[in-house]
């Protein structure tokens, strides 16, 4: 988990990546949950690779009018200084993961999966706060700096 160093006037925001796919080509690498101000969560955020690197897209639902299918965000940053903080949030967050993953994989020799009904789940690996501090001078998780 990473958080934002709350810039002049924005509340604070935490990330939490909660599934990585497995399969290199899907264009959809990871999702994710943001909390903002400790009050309320967003879940259903997409990690994205794009033909100009990865991006955060938030929640969306379709809506189809007249055999058109458009994608609307149901829930999304106002202002764009925001966006790029959240953004930066859980891009951050994602690759502090797929760091301590790769590690973790390096470390055991196995890659930490899951089938659970999804055969491109790949979890998680658990937040080691001492391997966390190496990649990130982030808090995670009830740590003070």
């Amino acid at each position: 988990m990473s958080e934002n160093n709350n810039p002049a006037g924005t509340p604070k925001v935490t990330a939490n990546i909660t599934w990585i796919s497995n399969d290199p080509a899907s264009p959809k690498k990871a999702s994710a949950s943001i909390t903002i101000a400790d009050s309320f969560i967003v879940k259903g955020i997409s990690i994205v690779q794009g033909q100009k690197g990865l991006f955060v897209s938030m929640p969306q639902r379709a809506s189809e009018k007249k055999g058109e299918t458009k994608y609307f965000e149901i829930a999304h940053p106002i202002t764009a200084a925001f966006r790029s903080e959240v953004s930066k949030v859980v891009l951050d967050t994602y690759a502090q993961t797929m760091a301590l993953a790769q590690q973790a994989s390096q470390s055991s020799g196995q890659v930490n999966t899951s089938q659970q009904g999804r055969g491109d789940y790949m979890a998680p690996p658990p937040l080691d706060p001492a391997l966390a501090q190496e990649y990130s001078a982030v808090p995670i998780m009830g740590q003070t700096m």
